[in-house]
């Protein structure tokens, strides 16, 4: 059974897609797009100007006060989430261009499974595309052979009963199977909190009843730097340590730098932990840089097999912004090509899809 841990669908990104107002929702937009890695492009000669992304925030993002309320940031087309800098209009893709519509529906991505060959696919619930939960259930009903869905947290508010509430009706009563959480979600309150803070405890202990797993996204806070990446990583080993009985992902991954020569200590710590699996998930930023089908990679996802073993490690794609680097199937068949001779049959069969299997309890 081939599972894919990180795949998305999502309704017309301008509109409020659960928030409150399509202006709550662009501000949680206009966050993700300030900080990513993808080039700024000028729209009239796609020119690169990478300064023009100052123009989205105002010195350091601890709080949604500092997105720019002057740069016009919307939804464009075709992959596009535009602004304007210097009477210029500059965008970044984050979906690829063949999404004209900057939508991705449930038959879309159904669709897409049968060509690459994708028996099914976790549905990640990150902030970006909205809040989704009614929509991801309802997938589930529709094809529950296909969708495994995960619900939105609003971390920001975890350390409150309501919430606590609303995390046990998704899965409860909405029938999701998961829990997506986001640390850069803690902005929404100006970082008051972060995952180790004891306010929190009531939440992870209502996860721990609902007998879900965490899907956590990490990244340095307030602002995307290393050392504050490895800050960030170092809690997530201190929460894993506490709580060994939840089952967790780390989505995403490691970034290659981080398993090339002496591994940072937070990352070698978390590749031990019994109770967290790593996504591997390359080909959304290092497909945009180099050829398909990626065999520098060999020697950093053969290390992680040496430090967690392959019982700990999961295919993710990102579908479908995936495919503004390759295509959805190549985001898949570059691993059986670049680990052969590296994984035997067997353990190639838990990386791709077997430990999310097991996970979930799926009949394979």
């Amino acid at each position: 059974m081939i599972v894919d841990a990180h795949a998305h669908i999502f309704p017309q990104l301008a509109g409020a897609c659960g928030y409150p107002s399509e202006d709550d929702h662009r501000r949680f937009l206009q966050l993700y797009i300030a900080t990513h890695g993808e080039p700024v492009y000028r729209l009239r000669d796609s020119a690169i100007v990478p300064e023009a992304a100052s123009a989205l925030s105002v010195g350091e993002l601890d709080s949604l006060d500092r997105l720019s309320d002057d740069a016009g940031f919307r939804v464009g087309r075709c992959g596009r989430f535009e602004w304007e800098y210097e009477s210029e209009t500059y965008y970044r893709s984050f979906p690829p261009p063949s999404l004209q519509e900057m939508a991705a529906p449930v038959d879309f991505l159904l669709q897409s499974m049968a060509r690459a060959g994708v028996d099914r696919a976790i549905l990640q619930n990150a902030g970006l595309y909205g809040r989704l939960n009614a929509e991801f259930a309802e997938a589930m009903r529709a094809h529950p052979d296909k969708f495994i869905g995960l619900a939105d947290a609003r971390p920001a508010e975890a350390h409150t009963a309501q919430e606590c509430d609303r995390l046990s009706d998704a899965i409860r009563e909405l029938g999701l199977r998961g829990v997506y959480f986001a640390n850069r979600g803690f902005i929404a309150g100006g970082y008051r909190h972060a995952i180790d803070d004891p306010a929190l405890d009531p939440y992870w202990e209502t996860v721990r009843a609902l007998g879900v797993p965490i899907f956590w996204e990490i990244l340095g806070t307030p602002m995307p730097a290393l050392e504050r990446y490895l800050c960030e990583l170092d809690r997530l080993d201190g929460w894993l340590q506490r709580f060994p009985d939840i089952p967790c992902v780390l989505t995403h991954g490691f970034s290659p730098d981080l398993l090339e020569g002496t591994t940072p200590d937070p990352v070698a710590r978390l590749l031990s932990r019994e109770n967290l699996t790593i996504e591997l998930l390359y080909p959304i930023h290092w497909g945009r840089l180099h050829d398909y089908p990626w065999p520098e990679l060999r020697p950093v996802i053969e290390r992680q097999i040496q430090l967690a073993g392959a019982s700990r490690l999961a295919w993710g794609s990102d579908m479908p912004n995936v495919e503004r680097n390759c295509t959805y199937r190549q985001s898949l068949e570059y691993l059986p090509r670049i680990l052969d001779g590296v994984v035997s049959a067997g353990d190639l069969n838990w990386i791709l899809g077997g430990n999310m299997a097991r996970l979930f309890s799926l009949n394979v």
